[in-house]
């Protein structure tokens, strides 16, 4: 509610600036149109100028907080040809000090506040891609069963529309399902629309194929399934390599560190036990170097990991 009140303040604020300036933000429209998030981008850009203010201000005050509690650093530098040139200015070193530690927080609160506005869009895209790349197999193989079972094509896409379970797959045939029954638009012309602006290439070249089907006249129901096997395939393939890539991080892990630190941590225990070497290294190895490695692993193998 705090954030529908605080869009509408925003947009009436500045609304009419970005209006005028429609062709300089293509990109951000494009991307906003992508995450399906139903705002328009001139609501979206004085959301974050209000919202980039309002940190700054916060910001500002946590400067002021900071400043009247800790005060400011005493940084004493060598004499040099700078430092003689503004010694006339020593005893207003407190005010620089504390203008700059303002500014930096304001900017800091501000500025990253805009940053992270205007990169949420394409951070949203990409993990939508991933989503409607991984799903779309299941969805297409649905689709070719229930064309099989004569259903014509908008019922099968409001029936996959409905399903949740197959992510933003589902939420891209909503949209198509939407053009024809709110806005009154073809199946062929809603299709064109939505792979316009899917962030997924792969179910755009779905959408376009489909599109080049319902135009001439062809059987869509045999396209279903051609597109449903190429998926498997495609799957299989991709499904390999992951598993080709995860036994070649499994050895590296296992010789980097495993193998690695225990012929590590036997060298110095025999050493330390000469006393030639000191133990600390050892417990550096022990309590930070490994579990340090293997944290980035872990973190690695999230990351390249499929989501099921």
């Amino acid at each position: 509610m705090v954030i529908k009140y605080l869009g509408s303040y925003s947009y009436h604020l500045f609304g009419e600036y970005f209006k005028k300036r429609r062709e300089h933000y293509f990109e951000l429209r494009r991307d906003l149109l992508k995450t399906r998030m139903n705002i328009s981008y001139d609501m979206y850009l004085s959301l974050t100028i209000t919202c980039s203010i309002l940190l700054a201000i916060f910001g500002l005050i946590v400067a002021v907080l900071f400043v009247s509690l800790f005060g400011v650093p005493d940084i004493t530098l060598s004499r040099s040809i700078v430092t003689d040139i503004f010694i006339g200015f020593r005893e207003y070193k407190d005010i620089f000090w504390k203008v700059v530690i303002t500014m930096f927080l304001v900017a800091f609160f501000g500025g990253g506040t805009y940053v992270a506005f205007m990169t949420v869009p394409k951070a949203i895209n990409s993990d939508r891609k991933r989503n409607i790349d991984l799903m779309l197999p299941y969805a297409v193989h649905y689709m070719s069963a229930m064309s099989g079972a004569g259903v014509i094509p908008v019922d099968i896409l409001s029936s996959l529309a409905k399903n949740k379970i197959y992510g933003e797959a589902a939420k891209e045939a909503s949209y198509i399902v939407r053009d024809i029954k709110v806005l009154g638009h073809d199946l062929v012309h809603a299709m064109k629309t939505v792979a316009s602006t899917t962030p997924s290439y792969r179910f755009q070249e779905f959408l376009q194929g489909a599109i080049t089907i319902v135009s001439s006249g062809g059987d869509l129901e045999s396209y279903f399934k051609i597109k449903a096997n190429q998926y498997v395939i495609e799957n299989r393939r991709e499904q390999q390599e992951f598993l080709e890539t995860l036994g070649l991080i499994a050895e590296t892990y296992i010789t980097a560190f495993v193998a690695g630190p225990l012929f590590l941590i036997v060298m110095m225990s025999v050493m330390a036990t000469m006393g030639g070497m000191d133990l600390m290294l050892m417990y550096l190895l022990i309590y930070l170097a490994i579990p340090v490695s293997t944290l980035i692993f872990i973190i690695l193998i999230s990351s390249i990991t499929p989501e099921v």
